[in-house]
C-alpha cells in the first residue's frame, strides 16, 4: 500500500492528517480540493497556488492515486 509519493522538485507528498482534515472542513469552494493538496506536502495553500500548473497537476495525479480504491488495504475475511 502506497502512503506517500516523492514528487520532484516539490517534496513528498502524503495524504492529510486527521488534524488538517479538520482545517480543511472549514474552506468552502474550490479552495477546498487545493487545500488537500497543499497540506499534504506541508504548504500554505497560498505557496501551492504560485505553484505552476504543470506540478499542481502531478500533485493531484498524486492524491488520486493514493485514494484509489487498489491502493486501500483489504479487510481480513
Amino acid at each position: 500500500m502506497l502512503t506517500e509519493i516523492e514528487i520532484d522538485g516539490i517534496g513528498t507528498y502524503r495524504l492529510p492528517n486527521m488534524w488538517q482534515h479538520s482545517r480543511i472542513r472549514v474552506i468552502r469552494g474550490p479552495n477546498q480540493h487545493l487545500a488537500i493538496l497543499a497540506f499534504g506536502l506541508g504548504m500554505p495553500l497560498k505557496q501551492f497556488k504560485k505553484l505552476p500548473d504543470e506540478k499542481q497537476d502531478e500533485v493531484n495525479r498524486a492524491w488520486c492515486r493514493l485514494t484509489m480504491s487498489s491502493n486501500m488495504p483489504r479487510a481480513a475475511a
